[in-house]
């Protein structure tokens, strides 16, 4: 059953991240109500490609979650330090939106929950086999 929940977590946290970085890809800033110059415009795509590619890294996990403690864990790592990022810019502009709350839950709480609940999933089963 641990298993199953952990699938569906994985499940969620991937399609967040490819629904974000698909529409930050294909909208750029207008996605955020931001000014569209080049260089920030393209930016923008780039990371947000790079943050679908992430979901989809993630998707890859779940027939075999148990074995993949290398990705997800290198996965959250990247996603906590880009979570760091948005927390520190609270000190700058410090009125948050809905939209970037529920990212740092994703980022700060919910991912590196996922971490932990694939760890003990791992664990679990290395002392089946």
């Amino acid at each position: 059953m641990e298993r199953i929940v952990l699938q569906a977590a994985i499940a969620f946290a991937a399609i967040v991240l490819i629904g974000a970085g698909t529409a930050g890809a294909l909208l750029g800033v207008d996605l955020i109500h931001g000014r569209n110059g080049g260089l920030v415009d393209s930016y923008f795509r780039y990371l947000s490609a790079m943050t679908a590619a992430m979901g989809v890294m993630f998707a890859m996990t779940i027939p075999h979650i148990e074995t993949h403690h290398e990705r997800i864990g290198t996965l959250s790592f990247l996603i906590f330090i880009g979570g760091l990022a948005h927390l520190y810019t609270f000190s700058v502009r410090p009125t948050p939106t809905v939209g970037t709350l529920f990212m740092l839950f994703m980022e700060l709480v919910f991912v590196p929950l996922l971490w932990l609940g694939q760890r003990h999933i791992a664990r679990k089963a290395a002392s089946l086999s």
